[in-house]
């Protein structure tokens, strides 16, 4: 059987330990097991409730807000028998009450913690789709893409961009395009366009021979990071004419 087929008796069963161990002291004095009388069992029962916090917590995890509401109402109506009738103790009902709602509490915030990690996920999993659509449409231009970030190396280059200068993501861009080990310059407009915020155009020439006219522009990548996004269009035959 899957391990799904289990769930629905994982907390009956969860309850049914918690209800018998909070009576264990009466179910002693019921079928008269002398030999199992401790005075945990009969003391103040407001550290056995404890033990509840387990299906309640379960349940707020595997059904949420729901779960966790159910669950702690099935837990006060296990309770409100001994409060009402067997424990001798001060306000019963007072400390029973005060317990219900603490835990119910810990119950929720356990299926909202659970719920917005569900959402993050989904979320990611859908930028995660969404990046690789985006990327795959890039990759099919006929103009050369690079993204840089902003210590210069690249995080991503398109097949045409590949071709042109072989493949070069991790390493610092003036590396990859002019084979230099400090960044170009006059050249170099990453500062203007991660730190300002604005859209460059400019010609460049390379080693190889070949000149590119190059549109960057602010780009904030999937980890937040604000990066420049840049446009190589090959215009050495137009220059060369």
């Amino acid at each position: 059987m899957s391990k799904a087929a289990f769930k629905p008796f994982i907390l009956p069963l969860l309850l049914l330990i918690c209800a018998l161990f909070y009576y264990f002291g009466e179910l002693v004095d019921w079928a008269t097991w002398n030999a199992l009388r401790k005075n945990f069992f009969y003391g103040v029962h407001d550290i056995h409730r404890l033990l509840f916090l387990i299906p309640i917590i379960y349940a707020a995890y595997t059904a949420r807000v729901k779960g966790a509401i159910i669950m702690t109402l099935v837990s006060l109506a296990i309770f409100l028998p001994r409060a009402f009738f067997v424990s001798p103790y001060p306000d019963p009902l007072l400390r029973m009450i005060i317990f219900t709602l603490g835990a119910g509490v810990i119950g929720y915030l356990v299926a909202r913690i659970r719920n917005e990690g569900e959402k993050s996920r989904q979320l990611e999993v859908m930028i995660t789709i969404e990046r690789d659509k985006l990327r795959k449409i890039v990759g099919g231009m006929a103009d050369g893409i690079i993204i840089t970030g902003q210590d210069y190396r690249i995080r991503f280059m398109n097949s045409k961009m590949v071709d042109a200068f072989g493949e070069g993501t991790g390493l610092p861009c003036y590396k990859l395009l002019r084979d230099i080990d400090a960044p170009c310059q006059q050249e170099c407009h990453i500062p203007d366009v991660i730190h300002d915020k604005h859209i460059r155009k400019w010609e460049c020439s390379f080693p190889s021979g070949k000149t590119y006219e190059i549109l960057a522009a602010p780009y904030v990548d999937s980890d937040e990071t604000v990066c420049q996004i840049s446009i190589f269009r090959d215009i050495t035959k137009r220059k060369n004419n």
